[in-house]
């Protein structure tokens, strides 16, 4: 540690990464920014949700995301749906347009995915700017 001034200078997690995630979780981040808007943004979004285990003795974030995912975002996606459906009640008759609403509503959901993956990871104190990307990059 550097105590400059009497000052702690270096930070490290709580937690060690052994396997290197954080450099995955930046590549992964990455990733999602520049598919962002393209047919291949839910791909992108769906490997950074692979690559967020459980952490051993510390945050279940794997089952934070499933419980969001198949939970919450089943619920949000339904109801989407069903509002679409009661204001656009000609349309909802139309299968291809339905099914084409339902492909856009669930687009939508991985953008509130990656936002929700995003935010725990920095609620749990695994905020990139806590760790040299840089620096391990080196290594």
């Amino acid at each position: 540690m550097d105590t400059t001034d009497g000052k702690v200078k270096d930070h490290h997690v709580a937690w060690a990464d052994r396997i290197g995630l954080n450099k995955q979780w930046a590549r992964d981040i990455q990733a999602c920014g520049e598919a962002f808007g393209s047919p291949m943004y839910p791909t992108m979004v769906r490997r950074f949700r692979c690559n967020i285990p459980n952490i051993k003795n510390g945050p279940q974030l794997k089952d934070y995301i499933d419980e969001y995912f198949n939970i919450d975002l089943k619920e949000w996606r339904t109801g989407s749906l069903v509002e679409w459906r009661t204001n656009n009640q000609q349309a909802a008759q139309n299968t291809a347009w339905l099914r084409q609403q339902a492909e856009e509503i669930n687009k939508e959901s991985y953008e509130y995915l990656y936002v929700f993956m995003i935010q725990l990871l920095e609620d749990y104190g695994f905020a990139f700017y806590e760790s040299n990307i840089e620096e391990d990059e080196m290594q």
